[in-house]
């Protein structure tokens, strides 16, 4: 019986796949097997292979694999697939497999693409704060965003320096927005103005500024959005300006949502002019740009009662708390249980955020409709303040699923 035993285990081994084996098939079997979480053992077997396997799909999957290690010893890998592989797939695997690193699939909310190997353009996971990223992750997307032949390959490299929250390679997105390397490549120029943004640096700002000239209207577009995201105020002539020369239109509106994201008193006029106007979207984006700068409540209550636009209000329940009115939060919590949600959320945010308002949200964490408990508790972990832990751990028991799970998310993000 040992002999046969002995036997059936010598015939396994000789069957198992190998990263050797003359058949694909067998090859990417081997792949799979090998490429577990945390398996870092595995990670000099796939970088051998990755060196000598023909088919780009094929090392495309042990690229694949080794952002499903997530483990650093596997960043020299990736980053001579990124930089060596004259496959256009394969260079993009390798971006998104350094997101994977630092970036959980938990985390990423479905925005990693398994069919392409790149993310959702509108909507991007960030690095969550403390996480640390390893240099040569940044040194090689920066090479690849200088350098890489296609486009697509460098527009990816641009989002995820700003996704990983590269500050040191600032400079390289500054040359990459406004360069000549780019001039005829609009994508990678917007994605490098995103990252711009996303870094929230004031160095960024003076480029920024520079592009509103630009030819392109995208990149004119996306530069005013990064200037709101990092704040930077030199720009508010040229915004307001730019506002009050578009006022029915578009781009006056992405100016004057820009300089509400600014947080700067010199603008209270425009915003005060703003509530006056017949457009709902101003009047929103007065009445936020007011909430930011410490306005009285005076300014809002009787446009509260009398606003017919279901979004106006919000916002204007936004400023009203803000100003220290606490009675009109209900409609911001009640508001995220509808197809206002999104906007709700942002202002709850900013205002146990930004505005010292988190103690008032804690009460509606008992709220009876569990889609405004799940979703403020979305809320929660987002603003990612410790002292919200004792209000949100009892919810990891709740009788409702989803809250229960949004209250476990909660939990995660409170205690990195």
């Amino acid at each position: 019986m040992t002999h046969f035993l002995s036997l059936v285990f010598a015939l396994a081994l000789v069957q198992a796949p190998s990263l050797d084996s003359a058949s694909p098939r067998e090859r990417q079997e081997a792949i799979a097997s090998l490429a577990t979480l945390g398996n870092r053992d595995a990670v000099p077997r796939l970088l051998e292979a990755y060196k000598k396997e023909p088919q780009s799909r094929i090392r495309r999957e042990i690229v694949e694999g080794l952002a499903r290690i997530r483990d650093a010893s596997a960043i020299p890998a990736l980053s001579e697939a990124l930089l060596t592989d004259y496959d256009e797939s394969v260079r993009l695997e390798a971006v998104d497999a350094f997101l994977q690193l630092y970036i959980p699939p938990e985390n990423a909310g479905g925005f990693f693409s398994r069919i392409q190997g790149i993310f959702s353009v509108d909507e991007r996971p960030v690095v969550a704060p403390g996480v640390q990223v390893d240099a040569a992750v940044g040194d090689a997307l920066a090479l690849a965003l200088a350098t890489d032949f296609e486009a697509s390959v460098r527009m990816e490299a641009a989002y995820a320096l700003g996704t990983l929250r590269m500050n040191n390679q600032l400079q390289v997105l500054m040359d990459a927005a406004e360069g000549p390397w780019n001039r005829e490549s609009g994508n990678v120029r917007v994605a490098a103005i995103q990252a711009i943004g996303v870094m929230g640096r004031q160095e960024g700002g003076e480029v920024l500024a520079r592009l509103l000239r630009d030819e392109d209207g995208r990149v004119v577009e996306e530069s005013i959005r990064s200037i709101g995201r990092i704040g930077y105020r030199e720009a508010y002539p040229v915004l307001a300006n730019t506002y009050q020369s578009n006022y029915d239109e578009d781009l006056g509106e992405l100016a004057l949502d820009a300089i509400a994201m600014m947080r700067i008193a010199e603008a209270r006029p425009l915003f005060e002019s703003g509530l006056e106007s017949r457009d709902d979207v101003v009047r929103q984006i007065s009445a936020e740009g007011l909430a930011r700068i410490d306005s009285p409540g005076s300014l809002f209550s009787q446009r509260f009662d009398t606003e017919r636009d279901a979004e106006v209000r919000l916002a204007l329940a936004f400023a009203l708390v803000a100003s220290d009115q606490p009675e009109y939060l209900d409609p911001l919590i009640e508001a995220l249980d509808t197809r206002r949600s999104q906007q709700a959320e942002t202002y709850l945010f900013e205002l146990g955020r930004y505005e010292g308002k988190l103690d008032l949200l804690f009460p509606h964490l008992r709220n009876p409709n569990p889609d405004i408990r799940a979703n403020l508790l979305g809320v929660m972990g987002r603003i990612g303040l410790p002292e919200a832990r004792p209000y949100v751990q009892p919810l990891t028991q709740d009788p409702e699923t989803r809250v229960m799970e949004a209250a476990v998310e909660a939990m995660r993000r409170l205690n990195q």
